[in-house]
């Protein structure tokens, strides 16, 4: 058996840390993805929760 020549070795490792650079961009990009639908729900939510406050608000003024 022979030994893997150190340009095999080294070529065989750059092609692996290119493969894992591009998952870690597409994982970047889903997380960035993720975090602006978070961003968006979470304004959703606020906007909700103050229109139900001003809901009641103008429900106990009525009831006075």
């Amino acid at each position: 058996m022979r030994s893997p020549s150190p340009t095999n070795d080294k070529s065989r490792s750059l092609t692996a840390y290119r493969r894992k650079l591009a998952e870690y961009k597409e994982i970047e990009n889903r997380l960035k993805e993720l975090r602006l639908k978070e961003r968006d729900s979470q304004k959703l939510f606020d906007k909700s929760e103050n229109e139900i406050k001003s809901l009641q608000s103008v429900g106990q003024i009525v009831g006075e």
